[in-house]
């Protein structure tokens, strides 16, 4: 465990008991069922907060966006081409196309490429605390794209 855990955990039990306390007492009479009671739901409210404060800062630490295929942005910020990456394999908008047409549509492709075999760059992005490589490979059987995969390599 992380030595911020526990500070993190403190800082979400102190409010939420202070909290509960308070209700509770405009509820209950006697102090000690208000105190137990503000204690209970501290422990059950809690962990439920502090898992959901922990999903909300990954979720925009580790956000990354995806777009539609965009031709324009695709040649402007080659930078970002993965924001598109998924598009294009889910779409299926290369299957079955001619290398001509691959290549009008999503430009030529990385030098050193075999015949049957292409890849593009589509740039870095972070993921989780490291940098990730992305890459879209292309296989042609008999001319046309047989299949479309995304190749991700983390450094």
């Amino acid at each position: 465990m992380s030595p911020e855990v526990p500070i993190i955990i403190l800082i979400i039990i102190i409010p939420t008991f202070l909290i509960l306390r308070w209700i509770s007492l405009r509820f209950f009479k006697k102090k000690k069922t208000s105190s137990w009671t503000s204690i209970v739901g501290t422990i059950i409210i809690a962990p439920i907060l502090y898992f959901r404060f922990v999903f909300t800062v990954s979720g925009y630490l580790f956000y990354e966006p995806q777009y539609d295929f965009d031709r324009e942005k695709w040649f402007a910020d080659k930078h970002s081409r993965f924001e598109m990456r998924d598009d294009i394999v889910i779409s299926g908008i290369l299957n079955g196309k001619s290398k001509s047409e691959v290549i009008e549509l999503i430009g030529k492709p990385e030098p050193n490429n075999s015949i049957e075999l292409w890849k593009y760059n589509l740039g870095m992005c972070r993921f989780r605390f490291e940098w990730q490589l992305n890459y879209l490979e292309l296989t042609f059987k008999k001319g046309e794209v047989y299949r479309v995969e995304t190749i991700e390599i983390i450094e």
